[in-house]
This record gives structure tokens, C-alpha cells and sequence, in this order.
């Protein structure tokens, strides 16, 4: 680890500066928390437990805060405690204590119960990567498709990114300075501040900012990340709430290799089985290679509680988001006999993306029978549109030739920037969605019954403008463009039910069926495809025991998925044809609980088995009866947390990650390479200096990242992270 005393003064600084600007803008004395009634709405989640790592509502799993125990279906929440506990520095790589959660990335793209899923949601929107801890609240994960609630989603279901908003009656600010391994540098704060009043409405902000700078393993590869975000809200005199909030996040860097190369025979064109992990860290794209993101949203949010029964949640949203690539070159061939590399596609990727929605949810709350029956009935109306617009562009291969990387001596030398313009792809998409849905929920037999039962309804337009498109070996035209306009439909039922055996004890099941339209995989010349569907199952026991101080679900899911794109030969014809015929199932089980042991001693664990199979893939028969790639057979963690004295606790974690197959469904010797299972240890140590009536207040933590520097592989293949050990200082108000 490097010495940066230099950088850390300037660092917090200059975020001491912004701090107290803060507070000196601020005309509202500090308050304590409790000092102010504020009227909760049935869509906003009250505080988590004590020990901030276990949260007992949620709201994404019914869009109404709900008490965990009481759903028919399994919801994750990770905490702002947990993440910040446990290093979440960024989110993607972190979101490993979710049980049969994996794969997560910077693009929104996951994997969990065995199926991928290509966003997030962020406070129920549409969201493509870029989050931070800095500004998160919690993260809650939906599982199984009645995460279509939301609309179009994988079958998997979806992660919610649920932020934090302003508190009225507090003046806060904390600062946290970071440094550590691969010469990671991060400064994060949030100063939260009451406004005062202009009339009778009360006003409170939030302001929330990082930047983080690491280097990696791989030579030339770095990456810098920034977010500016700033909250507002609004409360008026009959309790109804206005959030305003507009963040900007960047993400900049010359990315790692990815890719893990075998070792290849580039005169026969094979693969043998022999995975390289010596040359892991080898940079293959050179230090020209870029991977950038720039994102700015908006969001307005309308919180209203009429009366006893009606109470009314309105938002909306715009985003606009770019993205370069500089694709360099990375390629899974490694040649002995020559040292060389094989060489990716060299192209100049950007990619432009914008949009927006609004959403509103109209909630009844009202008894039957004289409270025999309880009811809530919630009508959500929605529309969004999205534009994307993609071009690739390669230079001519007759007139420059790129050759593979010769490990001996890389040469990164490409041709300029200018003779990258042969355009193999120009994609111009937008696709506009319209939905509404209707839930019932009926809690009978004093509170020991509650029924779910829900339908949504969406229609989805696609607008497509192809451009022409031309082949890298002198820029003939290889497909003429193409418009094309289509609407796709869809109804998306569930059901559920949750019965307490005991008053601890309750058993639960549900049904539900999801949808995602071919239109968000379509390319140049594929046909109009019907939509990829999925019904799936969850049942299994939720407990809360202790006095709440135990609680836990154990459950298992089946999912049928259907329609999934592939490409089949016409047997009148002999001509090859993309189809929506691919078949998949998944199945498994999951356990996550947690133990507040005593009021120091919190235990947590997580495990997660599934059964993922592909059943029909077109002309890939070799497919059939494999797991999809990259995805462990099982996972799970076990963490705790211990208050050792006053002041000085101790969080660890065993995180656990079953055997994958990186390349389960390639027709070569890669098929059958495993990823072997493997363990990790993460620990840290804080210590809080704690002083009456102090103006400040200080904390230092030490952690380590894989203690035990064990060498392991990925389930997509690639070698994991080596040791990492940080120290974090944090100055609160």
C-alpha cells in the first residue's frame, strides 16, 4: 500500500468545505429525531431493527410496505449498515450474501435463481447500472416472476435499489476517507439539512457525493468513479410529502481483461481444456482501451395519505445515459507454440441511451365484517418510453491488419482513431410501455390468514431503425437496413397465500407468471418473435421467534421458462430460422435468517441450492440436459457482528461459492472446465470513539477482503480479486 497523506488531507478538505457550507446555509437548529410527528405513508418502509443489519419490511416485493414475514414469496433486503460494514465499495461485485444471487455487474445485468436479468430497478424505475453505497438506503431483491409487478422482467426477478431521502429535525454530516490495496483512494459524505419553513411547508435536503479512484492487477487497467446526488423534500401541513432528487454518476477507466485464456492450436483452430491462469493479469487491450459511463437522472416522487382508507404515490422519472467503448481487443486464445494472443474485435462502440416514466399507485386500506376482514386494494397505472441508440464502427481489414498481442513483447499499436469507420452496426430503438395493475390482499382469522391475489397488463411498442450495415473486409455492404414496428402484449397473473400456523410460525405459497418482450434482444433481420415467458412457484416457512430476535425463511421455487430466442434449421426448407422455442427450468431452494443473539451479538446466514437445466435450444442439441453458463450449482455466507466493548466491534463473514461451468454450452474441450467451489473470509474492526456531548465524532476501521488470499475462480472464469486491506476514517456531526 502506497503512503497518500498528501491526497487524503486534500480530499477531506475539501469535503470538510462542503460540510460547512452546508451547516452554514442551514437557518434550522439541530433536533433530534424524535423531536417531530412525522405521518408515515403506507409506500415508505419505517426504520430496520436495532442492529441495522435486519430489515423487517419491504416495499418492492408489493409496492406497499409490507412486513417480510407476512409475503408469499421470498424478498432480500441488504442494509446501508450491512454495506458499509462489510465494504460494499462497489455494489455489483459485493452483492454476494444474497442467497442464489450472482453475477451481478456494473451494467445491471445479474443472474439469480439460475436466470439472467439485464437491469435494476432504482426505486422502482428502470436502471442500468451505476449505483453506489454513498446514497443507498437498502437493497431489496424480488425473487421469481412475481417481480413482474413491475412489467416486462426476467423470470429470475429483479433488484430495487431504494435510496435515501431527507430526514426533517436532523442536522448531520459524516465524512469517510478510504484507502487501500491497488492503490484504491474514496471519499464519500452526506450532510443532511433542515431548511426551515416558506410558509407552512417544511423543507429538508440530503447531500450525497463519492469518488473513488482503484487500480487493479492488470497492468493499465484503472477505473474512476464519481456521483453527485442531491435530495430535497417537501412536506406540507396535511402530512403529504414531495421529493425532488437529480443524481449524476460517472464511471471512467481502461478496463481488466476479462476473459481467462485457454490454451488454443491456432493452425487447427481448437481449444484444448487447459485454462491459463498464469496469464490472468495479462493486459491484452493496452492502456488506449476504454470502458466509460456518464449518467444523469431526475426524479419526483408525490406521497399523499387522504384519509384513513385512500392514500395516493406518484412519480416520475428522466434519465439520459452515454456510453463509450474503445474495444481494444481481449480474446480467450492463448497460442504456446506462437505466445500470442488471439485478438477480439477492434471497434468503436458508443452507446446513447435516454428516457423517462411516471408511475401512480392509488391505495385503499379499508376493514369488512367489523374488522373480521381486512383489505388492501391497490391500483397501479404506469407508462414509460426508452430510446437507445448503438453504432459500431471497425476500420477496413484489407488495408490494416491487427494482429494478435505476442506475450514476449505486446505490441498495443492500432490505426487511428479516424480509420475506425466502416459501420457494422447502427441501431436506432425505442420502445414505449403502458400497464396498469390491480392487487387484492385480504388478512382474515384475526391476522393468521392473508391472501394475495394480483393482475398486471402491459402493452409494449417497439420502434426499429436499422441502418445499413457493412463488413469489415472493405466495406462492401453486407445487410441493407430495415424499419420495423410491432406491439407486443402480455397479462401477468399471481396469487399467494400466508397462514400462521403458529403466531410465530407461518407457512406461505404463491403463483405467478412473467413476460419479457423478444423486442429487447432483437438484431438486423430477425423476425417478429412472440414474447419469452415464465410460470413459476415459491412456498416454503417464514418464522419470527424470540420475541422477533430469530427469524428466518426457508423455501423452495420451480420456474418453467418458454419462448427464449434460438435458431433452428426448417426441416421442409434447410434454411436455419430464429424461433421463440427454447425451453429452460429451474428449481431449488433457499434458507436466509438472522439471530440478534444478545444486543451485541448479531448472526446472519445464507444458503441456496438450484437446479437450472436447458431443455430445448434450437440446433444447439449439445445444449440440452447443461446448466446455463456460469452459474454455481450453490452458494451461501454465514456473517456476524459483535460489539467486543464499548466502541469497538468486530464484523466477519464466510462467503461460500458452489462449483459453475464458465462455457457449460460450447461445442469444444471448454464445456467441461470447471470453476471449483471455493471459500472466502472477510473481516473488519471499528473502533467509535464516543464522547458526550461532542461536536465531532470519530471512527477508524480496518478490514481485509479475502483474508486468506485464497486463489480462486469465478463462475464466469475469471481469477478472483487477491487480498485487499482498507482503512477508513470517519468524521460525523
Amino acid at each position: 500500500m502506497k503512503n497518500y497523506p498528501s491526497r487524503i488531507l486534500l480530499a477531506g478538505g475539501a469535503a470538510l468545505a462542503i460540510a460547512s457550507a452546508s451547516v452554514a446555509q442551514s437557518n434550522a437548529p439541530a433536533r433530534a429525531a424524535g423531536d417531530e410527528t412525522i405521518l408515515l405513508s403506507e409506500f415508505t418502509v419505517k426504520e430496520s431493527s436495532a442492529t441495522g443489519y435486519v430489515a423487517s419490511e419491504s416495499i418492492t416485493g408489493t409496492r406497499v410496505a409490507t412486513q417480510i414475514k407476512d409475503l408469499p414469496f421470498a424478498v432480500s433486503v441488504v442494509t446501508s449498515e450491512f454495506m458499509k460494514d462489510f465494504d460494499f465499495f462497489d455494489i455489483a461485485s459485493d452483492l454476494v450474501y444474497v442467497a442464489n444471487l450472482n453475477g451481478v455487474d456494473t451494467q445491471g445485468n445479474s443472474n439469480l435463481r439460475g436466470y439472467g436479468a439485464t437491469f435494476y430497478l432504482r426505486n422502482g424505475f428502470y436502471r442500468l447500472g451505476l449505483v453506489d453505497r454513498v446514497n443507498t438506503d437498502r437493497i431489496e431483491v424480488i425473487k421469481g416472476p412475481n417481480a413482474a409487478i413491475y412489467g416486462a422482467t426476467s423470470p429470475a426477478g429483479l433488484i430495487n435499489i431504494v435510496t435515501k431521502r431527507p430526514r426533517f429535525g436532523v442536522t448531520s454530516e459524516q465524512l469517510t476517507l478510504t484507502a487501500g490495496s491497488h492503490d484504491m483512494m474514496r471519499g464519500e459524505i452526506n450532510v443532511n439539512t433542515p431548511l426551515g419553513s416558506l410558509g407552512k411547508v417544511q423543507f429538508a435536503q440530503l447531500f450525497s457525493a463519492n469518488a473513488q479512484n482503484a487500480d487493479s492487477e492488470t497492468p493499465f487497467a484503472t477505473t474512476k468513479n464519481r456521483l453527485i446526488d442531491e435530495n430535497i423534500l417537501a412536506k406540507f401541513p396535511d402530512g403529504s410529502t414531495l421529493n425532488f432528487e437529480i443524481e449524476w454518476s460517472a464511471r471512467k477507466g481502461v478496463p481488466a481483461t476479462s476473459t481467462l485464456p485457454f490454451q488454443y492450436n491456432s493452425a487447427t483452430r481448437t481449444y484444448s481444456s487447459i485454462l491459463r491462469r498464469d496469464l490472468a493479469h495479462v493486459s491484452q487491450g493496452g492502456p488506449d482501451a476504454v470502458a466509460n459511463r456518464e449518467l444523469t437522472s431526475a426524479y419526483l416522487t408525490y406521497d399523499k395519505r387522504w384519509n384513513r382508507v385512500w392514500s395516493t404515490h406518484a412519480g416520475a422519472y428522466g434519465y439520459a445515459r452515454h456510453a463509450f467503448n474503445f474495444n481494444n481487443g481481449s480474446n480467450d486464445q492463448f497460442d504456446p507454440v506462437t505466445g500470442r494472443f488471439g485478438r477480439g474485435n477492434v471497434i468503436v462502440d458508443p452507446l446513447n441511451e435516454d428516457g423517462g416514466a411516471g408511475q401512480i399507485d392509488t391505495l385503499a386500506d379499508y376493514e369488512w365484517m367489523n374488522g373480521a376482514l381486512k383489505n388492501k386494494t391497490l391500483l397501479t397505472v404506469d407508462y414509460s418510453q426508452n430510446w437507445r441508440y448503438r453504432e459500431q464502427r471497425s476500420p477496413n481489414t484489407r488495408v490494416y491488419s491487427i494482429s494478435g498481442i505476442l506475450l514476449a513483447n505486446p505490441d498495443y499499436a492500432l490505426p487511428p482513431r479516424s480509420a475506425f469507420n466502416i459501420i457494422t452496426r447502427r441501431d436506432k430503438v425505442r420502445w414505449d410501455t403502458r400497464g396498469f395493475f390491480l392487487r387484492q390482499q385480504t388478512t382474515a382469522l384475526d391476522g393468521r390468514l392473508i391472501g394475495f391475489a394480483g393482475l398486471r397488463r402491459d402493452l409494449v411498442t417497439y420502434n426499429f431503425l436499422f441502418g445499413d450495415q457493412y463488413n469489415r473486409a472493405g466495406g462492401a455492404l453486407s445487410s441493407r437496413g430495415a424499419v420495423a414496428h410491432y406491439t407486443d402484449s402480455a397479462w401477468s397473473p399471481n396469487i399467494g397465500v400466508n397462514y400462521k400456523v403458529t403466531r410465530q410460525v407461518a407457512v406461505y405459497a404463491s403463483h405467478s407468471t412473467s413476460f419479457s418482450p423478444a423486442g429487447q434482444v432483437a438484431k438486423l433481420n430477425d423476425p417478429h418473435l412472440e414474447n419469452e415467458t415464465s410460470v413459476g412457484w415459491d412456498y416454503g416457512v417464514k418464522t419470527s421467534l424470540l420475541d422477533d430476535r430469530l427469524v428466518f425463511t426457508l423455501g423452495g421455487f420451480y420456474i418453467d421458462r418458454n419462448g427464449v430466442k434460438a435458431t433452428q434449421r426448417d426441416p421442409v426448407t434447410g434454411l436455419n430460422e430464429t424461433v421463440a422455442a427454447g425451453k429452460q427450468l429451474t428449481k431449488g431452494f433457499e434458507f436466509e435468517g438472522a439471530w440478534r443473539a444478545t444486543d451485541r451479538l448479531t448472526l446472519m446466514a445464507s444458503y441456496g441450492y438450484v437446479n437450472a437445466k436447458i431443455l430445448y435450444n434450437g440446433n444447439a442439441v449439445t445444449d440440452i440436459g447443461r446448466m446455463p453458463a456460469g452459474l454455481p450449482i450453490d452458494q451461501g455466507s454465514v456473517e456476524w457482528r459483535w460489539q467486543l466493548v464499548k466502541g469497538l466491534s468486530w464484523n466477519a463473514g464466510v462467503i461460500y461459492n458452489g462449483v459453475a461451468w464458465p462455457n457449460s454450452t460450447a461445442t469444444d474441450a471448454r464445456r467441461e472446465v470447471k470453476a471449483p467451489s471455493y471459500y472466502l473470509v472477510n473481516t473488519g474492526l471499528t473502533y467509535a470513539w464516543s464522547q458526550r456531548d461532542a461536536l465531532f465524532r470519530h471512527a477508524i476501521r480496518v478490514s481485509a477482503k479475502n483474508l486468506l488470499d485464497r486463489e480462486y475462480l469465478t463462475s464466469r472464469g475469471e481469477l478472483g480479486a487477491e487480498r485487499g486491506v482498507f482503512v477508513a476514517y470517519t468524521l460525523s456531526h
